[in-house]
Formats: structure tokens, sequence, C-alpha cells
């Protein structure tokens, strides 16, 4: 699997790109407990699915494999896709959520979550938008519950846990469904979700000192509104 500029960078270069297609990992059984534990850093999840921990480890190890990296693509707005990338490098592991906005540039980066993270990748009316655009591989609710770990947004309405409670019902979530919600949307790990976004230029751009979606980035105005019209096009829900 390539993704465009991606692996560019690492030394020693890669010689065989570590990145695979995630839809095989993605359609375990044990999938959604394992992705939401690791990754949206929701200790309820495995009791949520009726899950022992222990039985997730299986799973999780193909999940950090460092050979294998898994990435788990979602079609946006025109040619666009967004990629969730299990960066699994040695000592410096993290989870990057990356745009592919299907023109000749390379990828753009929009959240790294990790110890020094980067992001948020998206707000939350960015998020809505983005999990009703049409999608034949996969549900809603698997939309929203890839892309909720990497949003942040101090202007999400009070019915949000409603929705992402939804959302994991859909997957297979039980009675725990809207703890674990309170507890995807309420995670600490890599930012708080008291950031802020605003629209400059028909650009929305994060206030957050960590984004990479911020005016005096390394993004390029041009790369901004690429992400700003990927992500808004399509239906409006709320």
């Amino acid at each position: 699997m390539v993704i465009s500029g991606y692996l560019d960078g690492y030394q020693p270069p890669f010689q065989r790109s570590p990145l695979i297609d995630g839809s095989g990992v993605m359609a375990h059984a044990l999938f959604w407990p394992a992705f939401l534990y690791t990754v949206g850093g929701s200790s309820s999840a495995p009791s949520a699915f009726d899950v022992d921990p222990a039985d997730l480890s299986e799973l999780i190890d193909t999940l950090l494999d460092s050979d294998s990296w898994p990435v788990f693509s979602l079609k946006l707005a025109g040619r666009s896709r967004l990629h969730v990338i299990m960066r699994n490098f040695p000592e410096e592991g993290g989870v990057d959520y990356v745009l592919d906005p299907g023109n000749d540039g390379g990828a753009i980066p929009l959240a790294a979550m990790e110890g020094h993270f980067r992001g948020p990748a998206l707000a939350w009316s960015e998020l809505v938008a983005a999990t009703h655009q049409a999608d034949q591989g996969h549900s809603w609710g698997e939309r929203l519950l890839l892309l909720l770990p990497s949003c942040a947004d101090s202007d999400r309405p009070s019915t949000a846990i409603d929705m992402v409670a939804a959302a994991l019902t859909s997957v297979g979530a039980g009675t725990d469904a809207r703890r674990v919600g309170a507890e995807l949307l309420s995670s600490r790990r890599y930012w708080t979700q008291s950031c802020q976004w605003t629209t400059i230029n028909d650009v929305l751009v994060c206030l957050g000192s960590h984004a990479y979606r911020s005016l005096g980035s390394e993004l390029s105005p041009s790369d901004l509104r690429l992400v700003t019209e990927a992500f808004t096009a399509g239906p409006g829900h709320s």
C-alpha cells in the first residue's frame, strides 16, 4: 500500500512499505473493542462488547505489529480519502490521521496521536458531515468511530454523547454504550476538549497550539482549504 509522501523522511529509508490495507483487520469480530480500547482510550470498551480484555491481546498485537502497519481508509468528498494509520515504528509508535486529497500532491497530516501529539484533525461539525457522506464500504457508525479519536471541539452539542452511543450500538456495543461514549468524548490522552475552531476566508482552522490545521502551521493555505472542502462537503446533519 502506498500513501504519497507519507513514509518520506524515515532513516534508513524503507526498502518495503510497512503499510497494509486494514480492511481485513477491521472485519475481525473483536476489532471495535480493540480499536476503541487502544486508539480511543476507552477502558470500558471491552465490557461494552462483552469481551475480556485478555481476549483482545492477539488482535492488539496485530494492530501494533512493527512490520505491518494497518491503514483504515474512508472516502471523503470528491477524490479525497482519510487514512487512519497505525504508525508502529519501533520506539516512535502512534496513530496518524492523514488526508490524501486525490490530486498530484502528497498526503496532508491532520493529527499525530502519540506522546508529542499534534491535532486535533477535525471539528465536531466536520465529524458529523463526514460521518454521513456516502460510503459503500463503511456504515455511518463505523465512520464516526474511526474519526472520533481525532476530533476535539469545545462547541460540540450536548447531544454528542447520544450520537456516539448510537454509533457504538450500531457496531455491537451493549448496555455500556453511553459510558464508552463518554470516555471517548472526554479522553485527555492527547488534547483537552477546550479546543476552539474558527472560519477565516471560508477555511476552518483550529486555535489550539498543537494543531496542523492552524494559521502559521506547516500546512499551506491551499492545503488548509483542501482539508476544509474534504470534510464539509456532503449533507448537513447535526
